[in-house]
């Protein structure tokens, strides 16, 4: 039953039967919708109820995360091997949507963007044309499906003969074991936000050397570029929001890269304008906000016409009918004819990649019973390391646990948009003309345990100032938690890179995140093996033998 203007949510871990599943449903003509299984429960619920999809594909263990009512087709089931392999024929109409994927919401709800084909056509041509990939190149996948950058990873090299590299989610959160996927699997592309490329940038050796490094999902810093730049075989920075269909603009990085992150011009079929009160054209050098026209434009978001004809406004400069949509990104042309990115002009921020809308954690957090007021910022109060902050304003006589508000929270939104920390505050400081006064709120507190052991051996002292070094804080317990201090994910692989490098143990990523003290990790360093001295290049005829 599956055919034009129907859904199918595709819910399975990174692997082969994702591509294939994928592939599969743009071949009946219907548009899939992406789920991440690691999600929350009751945001995968609210994301099936909205898109309403005649079925989930799923399997290989991620069918525990769906409601239990959720029609299923399981892809690990020898049924589905008996049915015919007869070419469909189909015929798909360009105005038909290819997927729908969910994005942050204001509204404490996320919102789905509906991709026509005619929209991811135009950017698949769009990348070959720029990047030419063919027989001999290999992609490595790194993206979570529910991201829309994982299109480019998964299509752009199956169109036209190169290979893709699937990173396991393990590998991901391991700079070491992607590094050394890297250079096994003589991978020659690579897509990434600048916050994974930070961690695998760090204490690398020649693994990059041939890598085209493909740069997007946030703003790019010199400092990282100019790395990249002398590290890898080529640097893109590429800009675009989920409602112009993945990347919008792209710009070769040179050597020379400066403190603004430059995201060049529009692709192929695309029209960007700078404009600023009325409409008007921003001169060159002065700030506007970013509107994009053109073929990558979405149909809409699902469900939503107000907030469509909101953001998916009239085009002035184009023809008579034609749509632009407006960023909410503050950038200005430079005198050599590309854009500049300078930042956000509303809540919507970029964190390690991910759009985050802070209204949606605001009303998560809003929603605990005990809670008045709730606010959410991100705080760089560390060069790099943005996070997350949460304010919660206590109802009368209610006592507030900053920890259990961030277990609240952890229940309703993916990890990435937990907050790091929780204050509670007696009132929320406002402006004189009673508006939150965001400047105002105070640097987060990340204090330690007073109750916690002090390390007992050597080894647990070096291994509790690493820790107190990744978070910043003048010293940490045996029994202080990382993530209750302020870790999150990014900071974890710099840390188990730190604890390789200064104790030279080849210690895994996962341990911590399933016990984050110093003493969980030294629970584990029974079985852990000396970290190897330098990563070889394995022969490509063994790797695929032992694929």
């Amino acid at each position: 039953g599956a055919g034009p203007e129907r859904f199918v949510a595709v819910a399975l871990p990174r692997s082969l039967e994702l591509v294939v599943a994928l592939l599969a449903v743009v071949k009946s003509g219907a548009a899939y919708v992406p789920i991440d299984p690691d999600y929350p429960a009751d945001r995968i619920a609210y994301i099936l109820e909205d898109a309403h999809p005649m079925c989930v594909i799923t399997g290989l263990g991620a069918e525990g995360a769906l409601p239990k009512d959720t029609p299923q087709i399981l892809v690990n089931t020898p049924a589905l091997a008996e049915h015919s392999g007869t070419d469909l024929s189909k015929v798909v109409d360009p105005g038909t949507p290819a997927y729908a994927i969910f994005t942050s919401g204001s509204t404490g709800r996320p919102k789905g963007v509906v991709i026509e084909h005619r929209a991811l056509v135009n950017f698949l041509s769009s990348m070959q044309e720029r990047f030419d990939l063919g027989v001999g190149d290999r992609l490595l996948a790194v993206t979570t499906i529910a991201f829309d950058i994982a299109g480019l990873e998964l299509y752009v090299p199956l169109l036209h003969g190169a290979a893709v590299v699937l990173a396991s989610p393990q590998d991901v959160r391991d700079p070491l074991a992607l590094r050394s996927l890297i250079s096994s699997a003589e991978v020659s592309v690579m897509q990434a936000t600048p916050s994974l490329w930070h961690a695998l940038v760090a204490d690398t050796g020649e693994e990059l050397a041939g890598v085209r490094a493909l740069v997007g999902g946030e703003a790019l810093p010199g400092e990282l570029a100019r790395t990249l730049v002398a590290r890898t075989a080529s640097v893109t920075n590429l800009y675009g929001p989920t409602e112009t269909t993945i990347w919008s603009t792209a710009d070769e990085v040179g050597a020379d890269a400066g403190g603004v992150s430059s995201i060049g011009g529009p692709i192929a079929n695309t029209r960007v304008y700078v404009l600023g009160a009325g409409l008007c054209p921003a001169p060159v050098g002065v700030a506007g906000e970013m509107y994009i026209a053109g073929d990558g434009l979405a149909r809409g978001y699902l469900n939503r016409p107000g907030l469509t004809a909101e953001r998916f406004v009239a085009d002035p400069f184009g023809a008579p009918g034609s749509r632009m949509y407006r960023t909410g990104d503050l950038v200005r042309w430079n005198t050599n004819g590309k854009i500049e990115y300078l930042g956000r002009i509303d809540d919507q921020v970029k964190v390690r990649g991910f759009r985050i809308e802070l209204g949606e954690i605001e009303s998560v957090l809003a929603a605990h019973p005990d809670v008045a007021q709730a606010a959410v910022l991100v705080r760089e109060d560390r060069p790099g390391d943005k996070r997350l902050v949460g304010y919660a304003v206590p109802t009368a006589d209610a006592t507030l646990d900053p920890q259990a508000l961030r277990a609240h929270t952890a229940k309703m939104v993916p990890g990435y948009m937990v907050p790091s920390a929780v204050m509670v505050l007696d009132v929320l400081p406002l402006t004189p003309n009673g508006k939150l006064n965001r400047r105002a709120l105070p640097a987060p507190e990340f204090t330690t345990s007073t109750t916690g052991r002090a390390p007992r051996t050597p080894q647990e002292k070096q291994l509790c100032e690493l820790f107190a070094e990744a978070l910043g804080v003048e010293q940490v317990t045996i029994d202080d938690n990382f993530f209750e201090l302020g870790g999150h994910s990014l900071l974890a692989t710099r840390l188990i890179s730190r604890i390789r490098t200064a104790m030279g143990l080849e210690l895994d990523i996962r341990p911590l995140f399933e016990n984050p003290t110093v003493a969980g990790v030294v629970d584990q360093l029974g079985s852990v093996k000396k970290a190897r001295p330098a990563l070889r290049r394995m022969d490509r005829s063994k790797y695929e033998e032992r694929s």
